[in-house]
C-alpha cells in the first residue's frame, strides 16, 4: 500500500483485484449496464461475494471466503472499448492466412474509499 494507506482484494467480474484509495480499476464490462452506469457509486461487500482481503500497516484481515464488515466503495467512472488486439493466424507453406480485430467491452471504475469492520465485537 503506498504511502502505509489501507488496501483491499476485491473480486469482480470473476477477476481479482489489489486497490488502495484512488485506484481505477480496468475491469471486463459490468453488467446490467443500467445497474452500473456512469457515475453511479457501489458499494462491494462481503454479503456480495467481493471483499476477499483488507489489509493496513497495522492489521490485516483475510476472508475465510470474505470478509464480513468490510466495505469498499467505488464509482463508474466510464464504459468504452479496449484497444483493438490483432489475432493472426498462420499455417507456414499452405497458404492459410486470417487476420481478425477484436475489441473488449471494458469498465473504469474509480476506489472512493475502503472501510474496515467496525471492532464492536
Amino acid at each position: 500500500a503506498p504511502g502505509g494507506g489501507s488496501f483491499a482484494i476485491v473480486n469482480l467480474n470473476g477477476t481479482q483485484e489489489k486497490v488502495t484509495v484512488d485506484d481505477v480499476i480496468i475491469t471486463n464490462k459490468l453488467k446490467p449496464v443500467d445497474k452500473w452506469a456512469v457515475g453511479s457509486t457501489h458499494t462491494l461487500t462481503a454479503e456480495n461475494g467481493q471483499l476477499l482481503l483488507l489489509g493496513s500497516q497495522e492489521q490485516t484481515l483475510v476472508g475465510l471466503p470474505y470478509v464480513n464488515g468490510g466495505e469498499v466503495d467505488v464509482m463508474v467512472e466510464e464504459i468504452t472499448r479496449d484497444k483493438k488486439v490483432i489475432v493472426f493466424k498462420k499455417k507456414r507453406r499452405k497458404n492459410y492466412r486470417r487476420k481478425n480485430g477484436h475489441r473488449r467491452e471494458v469498465t473504469f471504475l474509480r476506489v472512493l474509499d475502503i472501510r474496515f469492520p467496525s471492532s464492536d465485537s
